[in-house]
């Protein structure tokens, strides 16, 4: 009767390991974010958040997350303002590799002119502003609260470690790239790319026909801004306006006609990572 009760009794643990196992890695930690504050000096952004964290000992659904994160965010008096939809978004795994690898392709471009070298104040700037950027896999889902009460599709499970980010409004529009002053520009309705990027000054190795804009939602658009081919888009407050550096009229051409100067690569990657941005 004993050698029947220890393998029995083995199997009953090993099960109960298996099911605490299983909760153990079922939990999901989400955590409110609800933006940045913004240093005008240095154009550096700051954490202002207090950091708050939703615990769930299993998948939760979307509605039920941004319920409580909403609750939360009026309990602390985080937001003074509505959540800005536009900009909520949930992220994942954090992006530091592709962040450290868009810095390298930066440090290398910059050591190939002088210091006072206008592509090298302009790759400078670029580079800060990545450095101090938190960046994060962007989630597929279009965020909004409504939406998922109603919407079968709007509200999947969400489980693991997530970041939430459910900021106000801002009233702010970020130009990067080739200009002489990147940095942060007041939103205006209706105002062009082209006249947000006349304010801050494209540098003569900057792409001349076209601008790539990356709005609030993570959608990427391209703008085009010269005077033969410029077509008004809206650009919608907290948006990133990235001008493309070119290797100009002299840049050295692949066996194909194209711009082999080196910088379609950080432009690309400058993009892409853009996108994945954390206020």
């Amino acid at each position: 009767m004993k050698s029947l009760l220890t393998p029995l009794l083995l199997l009953v643990l090993s099960l109960l390991t298996a099911s605490a196992t299983y909760a153990e890695t079922a939990n999901t930690r989400v955590q409110i974010h609800t933006g940045q504050a913004l240093d005008q000096g240095q154009g550096l952004a700051q954490s202002k958040s207090k950091q708050i964290t939703l615990s769930y000992a299993s998948a939760v659904r979307t509605e039920q997350v941004l319920k409580d994160a909403q609750l939360q965010i009026a309990k602390h008096s985080l937001l003074t303002t509505p959540v800005y939809w536009l900009q909520a978004a949930i992220f994942t795994q954090p992006l530091e590799q592709e962040k450290s690898a868009l810095l390298a392709l930066i440090t290398e471009k910059q050591s190939e002119y002088d210091i006072t070298d206008e592509r090298y104040t302009a790759l400078a700037a670029l580079h800060q502003f990545i450095s101090n950027s938190h960046f994060a896999k962007r989630a597929p889902l279009q965020l909004d609260y409504d939406q998922a009460r109603i919407t079968n599709s709007a509200n999947p499970l969400l489980s693991g470690e997530l970041t939430l980010q459910l900021p106000a409004r801002s009233e702010q529009v970020w130009v990067l790239g080739a200009v002489t002053e990147a940095g942060v520009i007041n939103w205006q309705q209706r105002l062009s790319t082209a006249k947000y990027l006349d304010q801050a000054k494209a540098i003569s190795a900057a792409e001349n026909d076209t601008a790539v804009v990356i709005q609030p939602d993570g959608k990427i658009q391209t703008h085009p801004i010269a005077y033969w081919n410029e077509r008004h888009h809206d650009i919608a407050p907290g948006a990133i306006i990235y001008q493309p550096f070119t290797g100009g009229w002299l840049a050295p051409l692949d066996n194909l006609g194209f711009d082999a100067s080196g910088f379609n690569e950080i432009n690309q990657a400058a993009v892409s990572l853009l996108r994945e941005r954390v206020l």
